[in-house]
């Protein structure tokens, strides 16, 4: 009879995980994004705090206009009636008293003026300075505010279009740099170039073309890798893409293995709502604010709207709210990455506990006498209380042994017992590599005490390399042997190096690596580096524009 009631609860408990992830693989397009956006609405009001999304509205996003804020703000101005005047005000202040010196950030929060209905002439004066000022990024980003209405002395929408359709790689796809397209600047593109679709033959032979570019990179879950890296940042943009030229995500060219450009999302969805940059990773606000974006557009799209294109007020206020309520659960369940940029922080707010692989720590034999002393303990009480069968003491036994096992296969070390300041010793060595660390891009654009005055933050170092070295693994030989600050996000993505961290410096930055001048198109832990070649570690302002 217990093994029977057992049986039962066991496939109560079963059931209840397994239905809704069966309900939601039986939900329609956009019956999975309205309920991932509504999920992604939960969790800002949660993280921030608020009740309502007004709340969040007058509250946080309104206290970091114009510095993290713009894209949330774009989305509930494309969603819902809100009221926007407190932020509006906080935006066109921030924009009147800084000097941006990026053209895209202020290109920007020039859209996420426009789409809340504020000052157009300031959107004008920032088209004025910026449109074409920061390579392909600033051509993108000036199409939508000239097809917003902006003026621009310099560029009209046709010619701003010619220059843009000039750019295209006879692959259909755009880039930054390189020869071959990106999965990200080639949807842009699209995105600001989509409403002409259906007027201009020129722009639309162009868009079918980019469209098959995007077809082709699909992966078989419905989503997309950009530089070697599986993430929903890359498939919420062709999303945006997709959604601003009316073309169905039902249509054969982005289905893949039965899966959307939505389940492509989705996959990286956490418990919490959120997403993240890597599959099994963190929250990501960048990942998060993306899909965000892409969910809305997708919504949008099954009512004829665009994403980026901003309508009157009368107009806006006939489009659906989102639920200000907060969903306590989300039916959508998932295995537990242009985009927001958090602050620069202060070196003394970042400190680092690592876990490296598995060799003796001073604390393990502490550890193992604690579990010693704790298995004792507990035979003792249970001789105390009578109960004497061997297999309550074998059931100690085993947890004891795991969490020996525990202690041995990890090694939890403070900053300063990681950077050990000691070479890497390889008696196998097959060759030599060099390796520089620099931040060129960032001199005089902070404060930060962590930022070198000369941008190097490992000048060019010689490091030996065994059979199979990759370029992820002599950078954190180079980290622990000169003490070098390393944040690594899911495995080996690198976010951070020397405290200097992706989007610290706008929505373009981050670090990428070189090898022998070239950037490769895969992670840095799947680039097995032979004799000779030379690594570059560069950060970059400009998604490696400005290198």
């Amino acid at each position: 009879m217990k093994k029977r009631i057992l049986i039962f609860l066991i496939s109560i408990v079963t059931a209840a995980f397994a239905l809704p992830c069966a309900a939601f693989a039986d939900f329609s397009a956009s019956e999975k994004a309205a309920q991932a956006v509504d999920s992604i609405t939960a969790f800002e009001l949660q993280k921030n705090g608020c009740s309502s999304i007004q709340e969040w509205i007058d509250g946080n996003l309104t206290q970091n206009a114009g510095q993290s804020s713009e894209w949330n703000a774009i989305v509930l101005a494309r969603s819902g009636d809100h009221d926007f005047s407190a932020y509006k005000a906080a935006l066109e202040k921030y924009i009147s008293e800084n000097n941006i010196p990026s053209a895209t950030s202020r290109m920007k929060n020039a859209l996420a003026l426009l789409a809340v209905g504020g000052n157009k002439q300031i959107a004008d004066d920032i088209a004025e300075s910026s449109v074409g000022e920061q390579g392909i990024m600033s051509l993108i980003y000036g199409l939508h505010l000239l097809n917003n209405g902006c003026g621009c002395s310099r560029y009209t929408v046709d010619s701003l279009t010619d220059e843009l359709l000039a750019l295209q790689f006879d692959d259909g796809g755009w880039a930054i740099m390189g020869e071959n397209g990106d999965i990200d600047v080639t949807a842009m593109s699209v995105q600001a170039l989509a409403p002409q679709y259906s007027e201009n033959e020129k722009v639309s032979a162009s868009i079918d073309k980019a469209l098959g570019f995007l077809s082709a990179k699909q992966q078989n879950d419905g989503g997309y890798k950009s530089f070697g890296t599986a993430n929903p940042e890359s498939a919420s943009q062709v999303l945006i893409a997709v959604s601003a030229v009316g073309a169905d995500i039902g249509d054969t060219r982005f289905i893949k293995n039965g899966n959307d450009l939505i389940d492509g999302i989705i996959k990286f969805r956490l418990d919490d709502g959120s997403f993240s940059h890597t599959e099994g990773g963190d929250t990501n606000d960048t990942a998060t604010v993306q899909a965000y974006l892409a969910l809305t557009a997708y919504t949008l799209s099954l009512e004829g709207e665009r994403l980026y294109d901003f309508p009157a007020k009368d107009v806006q206020d006939e489009l659906k709210p989102i639920s200000e309520t907060e969903v306590s659960s989300a039916v959508i369940t998932t295995a537990p990455a242009e985009t927001e940029a958090p602050a620069v922080t202060s070196v003394t707010e970042r400190t680092d506990i690592v876990v490296s692989n598995p060799q003796s720590a001073g604390y393990k034999p502490i550890a193992y006498c604690v579990i010693a002393g704790l298995v004792v303990i507990a035979c003792v009480i249970l001789f105390a209380l009578g109960k004497k069968r061997i297999s309550n003491f074998v059931a100690v036994i085993i947890i004891a042994a795991a969490a020996a096992a525990f202690v041995f296969f990890t090694d939890f070390r403070s900053s300063e017992e990681y950077y050990s300041g000691t070479a890497a010793v390889k008696e196998n060595a097959v060759g030599t590599v060099s390796m520089t660390i620099r931040c060129d891009t960032v001199i005089g654009k902070s404060d930060a005490d962590y930022i070198p005055a000369d941008g190097i933050i490992l000048d060019t170092t010689e490091f030996p390399i065994a059979e199979g070295d990759t370029v992820y693994d002599i950078l954190t030989e180079a980290a622990k042997q000169y003490n070098i600050q390393l944040q690594t996000n899911a495995g080996s993505y690198i976010a951070g190096i020397g405290y200097l961290y992706e989007y610290d410096f706008g929505d373009l930055s981050g670090w990428i690596y070189h090898v022998n001048g070239d950037s490769p198109f895969v992670m840095c832990s799947d680039y097995t580096l032979k004799d000779g070649d030379r690594i570059e570690w560069l950060y970059t302002c400009e998604l490696g524009n400005d290198l």
